[in-house]
């Protein structure tokens, strides 16, 4: 009887996390706007806990990927969904297809990302593709009075730490990186302190036995 002790806590303690409400959702969101213009990548931002570094390929001048800002010339540039800063990708020296990588310090279940193209022909998208097979591409839309296409690109998926931009535009303009991570409710983590101990003492009793 008392040998099934520990199977029997474990059983328990299993139900009891399966019954737990489901975890909750934090998000993060990554605007630029607390850089400093022109801050070169690779640079490291945080926000609401979650650490982001933004890195462009090593084959690639760092000029070509950095901050930049509606307002930083006379006549600034035109960007519907850009705030006033924003992160440039490619634009320094016209590396059309350069590739930004964002790494993540701990995994992302989900991302919604404004973006535009230095394209006003409208003949470019921006892909991405995440370290757990998610992927998809956008063109954006050309908005009267505004010269480039622009949209939102978002997915909701499987966990993910890595997340790759890239377009065949000759440059383009990312803001307002929402992420979205997975937190532990509290009631999950005082189930599993709660458990332990008990599957211990099962272990004890059934060692005791043994002896």
């Amino acid at each position: 009887m008392k040998s099934r002790m520990l199977p029997l806590a474990g059983s328990v303690l299993a139900a009891a996390l399966a019954c737990a409400a489901p975890a909750r959702a934090a998000t993060a969101l990554f605007d630029f706007e607390n850089q400093p213009i022109f801050t070169e990548t690779p640079f490291t931002m945080s926000a609401a806990g979650v650490s982001a570094t933004f890195s462009g390929p090593a084959d690639v001048d760092p000029g070509a990927f950095g901050i930049s800002s509606n307002y930083q010339t006379p006549t600034g540039f035109t960007y519907r969904l850009m705030s006033v800063d924003f992160l440039t990708v490619g634009s320094a020296f016209g590396a059309s297809g350069s590739t930004l990588t964002i790494s993540f310090d701990r995994p992302v279940t989900g991302f919604s990302v404004d973006f535009a193209l230095d394209d006003p022909d409208h003949l470019s998208t921006l892909s991405f593709s995440t370290n757990a097979a998610g992927a998809a591409s956008s063109m954006g839309a050309l908005t009267p009075g505004f010269r480039y296409p622009e949209g939102t690109l978002s997915f909701s998926g499987a966990a993910f730490t890595v997340l790759t931009v890239r377009s065949d535009a000759i440059d383009f303009q990312l803001d307002n990186l929402r992420i979205t991570t997975a937190v532990p409710e509290p009631t999950d983590l005082l189930l599993l302190g709660a458990g332990l101990p008990v599957i211990a003492w099962a272990r004890r009793r059934a060692g005791a036995r043994k002896s």
